[in-house]
């Protein structure tokens, strides 16, 4: 055999090989049942959502905003030009315990 067509047969092996390969890759998994990400724990039941210490967390952290703009306006105070932001987010089945307390405002 020719070192040409040597060229060609291993040019055509490789050519067919990046096709199989291309081809796997773009092709759906085959699986009979779902499979479970490894090392990742199973959820085994409910978990209980404490809505009033959501609540009180975001009422503590009101009071002492208020608190430290309240500090920043008196008149003897040196000037400190500190703002903190925060926001909260809680499970929508603290909607009812939010807004009962007057805390929700969206």
């Amino acid at each position: 055999m020719s070192t040409r067509r040597q060229i060609t047969a291993a040019w055509a092996g490789l050519c067919l090989a990046g096709i199989a390969a291309t081809s796997a890759l773009n092709a759906e998994p085959y699986t009979d049942k779902p499979v479970s990400p490894v090392n990742e724990p199973t959820p085994t039941g409910t978990y209980a959502i404490d809505c009033q210490e959501i609540a009180d967390d975001i009422e503590q952290a009101r009071a002492e905003a208020k608190r430290e703009q309240q500090e920043a306006l008196k008149p003897s105070a040196t000037p400190a030009y500190q703002s903190t932001v925060t926001d909260w987010a809680a499970p929508e089945e603290c909607a009812d315990e939010l807004e009962d307390r007057g805390l929700k405002t969206r």
